[in-house]
């Protein structure tokens, strides 16, 4: 009987290094590098397996390979599989000896046997464990691979291997399946928490700690300047002991959802608290910031709001500044702020701008 802690070395290294799934969700999931990324993790793998592997004799070696190139097919996608697949071919022509065409072909026919999964299988099982195991049942096939060696030394080994291969491949997979969902779960779960944590439940915009973060990876550019727009809506407590709370908050929805149609892709929009928004826009010319904030007020006013029978009139005062300086962002909300108070007393509805004196542009009344 072939000994199963050898062979299972690999997959126990494998959950050992679960972290690292976690850290490649966190790094690359839902980028173009994700497939490359866990392709590598187990093309890796299956070499450490490889390398340590149980011998069978003059150039013939036995390990989990095939259980681990199935496993990047089927639980991460082709390309992670295909990426699996060039490290283990490689290895095993860098090994060399008798049994290395054998070990080859076992590999491209695991991998066959895995994309077939993939397309066929994948989602037409529900119970993941059984999936799992009927997955590793199909990975065993690959054992066929040894008849391309001398008939009796094929029967011979095939005898010998089937028992420990089919037991390992079926554990393995439930096992690696298992890992690898909970990493998912947990990084889902960690991903929902952290939008939550960072999201304005009402109008689905950033929170203050949502925009810091977003604003902390956006990319300044000094030769353009940038812009804080910071803006409430007047005579919102009228609205609210006018028509009630349920159409004081429609309000701020309504407000938020056409806004946020109007603005440019990279623009960072968020909602401070009550009725106080502000928008960051990098890469933005100081020609252009005046312009942003009227169109930014005629969008709110230019059409009634309508709330549970009631049609109301809504317009916003924003205060607005301009620089060139990588200011922090408290900073430039003080500074918008101001220009806000501004933009109430002279009459409400309209943009009130400033520019750091890094621009010749002066404040415009």
């Amino acid at each position: 009987m072939l000994q199963f802690q050898i062979l299972l070395t690999p997959v126990i290294a494998l959950l050992g290094l679960a972290f690292l799934f976690n850290a490649i969700l966190r790094r690359y999931h839902e980028t173009k590098h994700e497939q490359l990324a866990f392709g590598i993790l187990f093309g890796a793998t299956i070499v450490i397996g490889m390398t340590n592997p149980l011998s069978l004799g003059e150039g013939l070696i036995f390990d989990t390979r095939t259980l681990l190139l199935g496993s990047a097919v089927v639980f991460v996608g082709p390309v992670a599989g295909a990426v699996a697949l060039v490290a283990g071919v490689a290895c095993r022509l860098f090994i060399g000896g008798a049994g290395t065409f054998t070990g080859v072909v076992g590999l491209f026919l695991a991998f066959g046997i895995a994309i077939a999964w993939y397309y066929l299988m994948r989602n037409r099982i529900t119970n993941k464990i059984l999936s799992d195991i009927l997955l590793g049942f199909a990975m065993t096939l690959s054992i066929f691979a040894l008849f391309v060696l001398p008939r009796n030394l094929a029967i011979d080994l095939f005898v010998s291997i089937l028992p420990t291969l089919l037991i390992c491949n079926v554990i393995g997979t439930v096992a690696i399946g298992l890992v690898f969902r909970r990493e998912m779960r947990y990084f889902q779960d960690n991903k929902e928490l952290a939008a939550h944590a960072q999201t304005d439940a009402l109008t689905h915009l950033l929170n203050r700690r949502g925009m810091e973060s977003e604003i902390g990876s956006a990319k300044f550019d000094a030769s353009r300047g940038h812009a804080l727009f910071y803006f409430d809506i007047d005579n919102f407590k009228h609205i609210n002991d006018t028509f009630g709370h349920p159409s004081g908050d429609a309000t701020l929805a309504i407000m938020a959802a056409r806004i946020r149609e109007t603005i440019r892709g990279e623009a960072i929009f968020a909602r401070h608290g009550g009725d106080e928004f502000s928008i960051y826009m990098p890469g933005l010319d100081a020609a252009d910031v005046q312009a942003v904030g009227d169109r930014l007020c005629a969008v709110v006013s230019g059409q009634k709001f309508t709330h549970d029978s009631n049609t109301f009139a809504v317009s916003i005062s924003i205060g607005a500044y301009w620089t060139k300086q990588d200011l922090p962002l408290q900073d430039m909300i003080d500074r918008a702020d101001t220009q806000l108070l501004l933009a109430k007393r002279a009459g409400k509805g309209r943009a009130q701008v400033a520019y750091g004196n890094d621009n010749s542009a002066v404040e415009v009344a």
